[in-house]
């Protein structure tokens, strides 16, 4: 799900600069993988990111708690970013070096999300006389930080998933509560009962937090689920990639 939303324009002169956010990539910076994974047990993790433009990049990086409205000297999470701002050069790579620094409301007892930053800062126009807007496009990626001695895995997590139908006005919506201590992303999710397939829209797909629960608006289902209803989802892997499961319910 890639959503792009204006956050800030700054003016000066004839220049405007717009920032745009996206999920994976940005303009010429692409970030290997679509999160991060940081086990307590590593002193550092390493974020591979490459300039596929034909021009250079001004890349700066910060990490939040979960306020995509704070600015780079407002950061509130707890990492330290080697190097913090950096020139990527056209079709070069470079690495960003996450190192952990504490955080005394992260739990030893289940994983912690926070958010990477990566902003993306085209180079000025070579006529600098001209109008012309220039774009900055930001990329924010989950970081899960995970304490050592967890409990299962985020397969049993997302296998352990326990789903009910709750009313939501004239429908009906679909909650998934996570007894385990990983997170579970949810990318698709959809419900075949009394012979009819009804779906979730992507826009309302959520994470499920350990030991708390979402609401899916699920499309249509104005009726009670009959027996042998049947819950097919897919959920995203450390690795990025969506993997299936079924639930009776």
């Amino acid at each position: 799900m890639t959503a792009f939303s204006s956050k800030s324009i700054w003016v000066a002169g004839f220049l405007s600069i717009a920032t745009v956010w996206s999920s994976l990539a940005s303009a010429g910076i692409v970030i290997s993988g679509s999160r991060v994974v940081y086990p307590a047990k590593d002193r550092e993790v390493t974020v591979k990111m490459t300039n596929r433009s034909s021009q250079p990049a001004l890349v700066q990086a910060w990490v939040d708690k979960g306020n995509a409205d704070l600015t780079p000297d407002k950061a509130d999470g707890p990492f330290l970013i080697t190097p913090p701002i950096t020139r990527v050069e056209a079709n070069k790579g470079q690495a960003l070096r996450l190192v952990y620094t504490g955080d005394a409301a992260a739990s030893q007892k289940q994983e912690t999300v926070f958010w990477l930053n990566v902003l993306d800062v085209p180079p000025m126009p070579k006529d600098k006389d001209s109008n012309f807007m220039q774009v900055a496009v930001r990329s924010r990626l989950k970081i899960f930080y995970r304490p050592e001695g967890l409990v299962g895995t985020p397969s049993d997590a997302a296998q352990g998933l326990k789903w009910s139908f709750v009313q939501s006005g004239s429908n009906y919506a679909l909650r998934a509560k996570n007894d385990g201590v990983y997170h579970v992303s949810l990318s698709t999710v959809s419900v075949t009962t009394n012979g009819k397939i009804f779906k979730v829209k992507p826009e309302d797909m959520k994470m499920v937090a350990p030991g708390g629960s979402v609401d899916l608006p699920v499309q249509s289902l104005n009726a009670p689920p009959g027996p042998g209803t049947q819950v097919d989802f897919e959920w995203v892997n450390d690795w990025g990639s969506a993997q299936k499961l079924e639930a009776k319910l």
